[in-house]
């Protein structure tokens, strides 16, 4: 991890998601301590730059302890080194939020974009800075639907989801193209979902799921291109395009996954980049056990333990509704050395690798996730012609993007 000879260092993380509770517990403590890793390994690695690819927090309007939260990072990190934090907007934040203290954080120097700026050469941030560049960043933020294109009446599903593909790779060339007067490498920012990536239940669909790019969009001038919003770190291709994923699981369908930041070398002969694992400060645990072992599963049942307490997960297969579940699992869990934050009857698993809950046992998902609420309605209205419902998610897909962005506008 030895730094290389007149590199310029950067640590790629994303989705914070500060203000962020799961079953109605404050992810705060691990939060606070992702954070404290963070400052260190700045120090420790010689960081010049971090990036934040998108929502810093989990809401347009999030709680004042995230918001200062934030602010103290930022405090701390100027305080501590010459460190640059660069932070773009992501689909949960709103951009006039972020934007509000940019003169402030450009002091303290930071760099803040919530919303794509219209001339392509302002979306250029020179590093260290603009006298001596040693890496060019495209800060490309979450891009609205009415960021990339003018709507038609009367558009197919096809017709939107091109014109909605078109316009985000437009951005992106446009800005590459902005880069030509530039001999240093250059890495691009996004917050958008790469089609074949694996998902998690964390994640807010974009636009209906009609934004979704191919990892090829992105320009070949680009060395590594920083992306946020899937929760999971993951690349399409050979790791130039990659997804840093969220510092801490945000849903037990992340229970499994091994959480990172990216670090990256920026020299003359261009960009390398190495995972660097981020300590497990709560684990996330699912048990999926049948009805009929619970007696014998739960009394048994040891999860590995971290600095604060496991949270649990247990899904039920085979119970029905009458049977005190959620009462007799926890008795069962009394005085193991764990919290058993949630318990649910199965019914079968979605494609994100979370459980399909019976119906009135899953209203964190439901309200964090309104397509797929739309979806159900669907099929309560028994719509079966498959054009029909394409069209009508396409719509409601259009809808949620407008009042999301007034909600954004307005907060």
């Amino acid at each position: 991890m030895q730094k290389p000879t007149n590199s310029y260092r950067i640590i790629h993380t994303a989705d914070w998601h500060l203000g962020k509770t799961l079953e109605g517990q404050s992810r705060e403590d691990e939060h606070d301590r992702f954070l404290a890793w963070l400052l260190e390994q700045v120090g420790e690695l010689e960081v010049d730059a971090v990036i934040v690819a998108g929502d810093v927090f989990d809401s347009g309007i999030p709680p004042q302890n995230a918001v200062r939260r934030y602010f103290e990072f930022v405090s701390n990190l100027r305080d501590r080194s010459a460190c640059k934090l660069v932070v773009i907007g992501g689909n949960h934040d709103s951009a006039n939020q972020l934007e509000a203290p940019v003169p402030v954080l450009e002091f303290l120097g930071t760099r803040v974009d919530g919303r794509v700026k219209e001339d392509p050469e302002a979306r250029i941030l020179h590093l260290p800075d603009s006298g001596n560049p040693q890496v060019a960043v495209a800060m490309i933020p979450f891009l609205r639907d009415a960021d990339v294109r003018k709507g038609k009446a009367g558009e197919s599903p096809d017709e939107i989801r091109k014109s909605l593909t078109e316009g985000i790779r437009g951005k992106y060339e446009e800005t590459a193209q902005a880069l030509n007067a530039l001999s240093c490498p250059a890495l691009a920012t996004g917050h958008l979902t790469v089609t074949g990536m694996r998902s998690s239940e964390s994640e807010r669909d974009i636009i209906g799921g009609l934004g979704d790019v191919s990892h090829k969009i992105f320009p070949e001038r680009f060395g590594y291109v920083a992306l946020g919003h899937l929760h999971r770190p993951q690349s399409p291709d050979d790791g130039r395009v990659r997804y840093s994923g969220s510092p801490i699981p945000l849903s037990f369908s992340e229970a499994e996954d091994h959480k990172e930041v990216r670090v990256l070398d920026v020299t003359p002969d261009g960009i390398k980049d190495f995972s660097l694992p981020i300590p497990i400060s709560r684990n996330l645990v699912q048990l999926k056990v049948s009805f009929d072992e619970l007696e014998s599963r739960i009394p048994e049942f040891s999860p590995d333990a971290a600095e604060l307490t496991t949270w649990v997960e247990v899904v039920v297969e085979g119970a029905v509704f009458g049977d005190e579940l959620s009462n007799r699992v926890r008795e069962l869990a009394e005085g193991k050395g764990y919290e058993i934050l949630k318990v649910v009857r199965l019914k079968g698993e979605n494609e994100k690798g979370g459980a399909i809950l019976a119906d009135g046992e899953n209203y964190e998902f439901i309200l964090d996730h309104p397509d797929q609420v739309f979806q159900r309605l669907l099929d309560q209205k028994e719509v079966t012609d498959e054009t029909e419902r394409e069209r009508l998610k396409v719509l409601f897909g259009h809808v949620r993007a407008l009042v999301e962005q007034e909600e954004g506008e307005e907060s």
